[in-house]
């Protein structure tokens, strides 16, 4: 975790491999969707298992959330930076904010 600034003052950044950054690539083939949300889910599972005993780490359905949105609509970015202080939103809205959630 690292410190952020303003409200959301604390932040877990990951910066993804070039090989899952290629799986979030967007595609409308069925075959290669299927394969993204496993990949998605896969390295959601190395996350929270490495990092889910931080005394900074909460909102578990949040921080999934964000994690997601981020593998499937901001991969082209250096980093993803999942905010345990953020509200907890269901996936759609956490999308609609652009996978931060007000």
């Amino acid at each position: 975790m690292v410190r952020g600034k303003g409200k959301y003052n604390r932040s877990l950044s990951l910066v993804p491999k070039a090989k899952l950054r290629a799986s979030g690539a967007f595609s409308f083939s069925l075959p290669f969707v299927v394969l993204s949300n496993a990949v998605a889910r896969d390295s959601w599972n190395k996350v929270y298992n490495k990092y889910k005993n931080s005394k900074h780490w909460e909102k578990t359905t949040g921080m999934k959330n964000q994690y997601m949105c981020h593998f499937s609509f901001a991969f082209g970015k250096s980093a993803f930076n999942l905010e345990p202080k953020r509200p907890v939103k269901n996936y759609l809205m956490t999308v609609a904010n652009g996978c931060n959630p007000k």
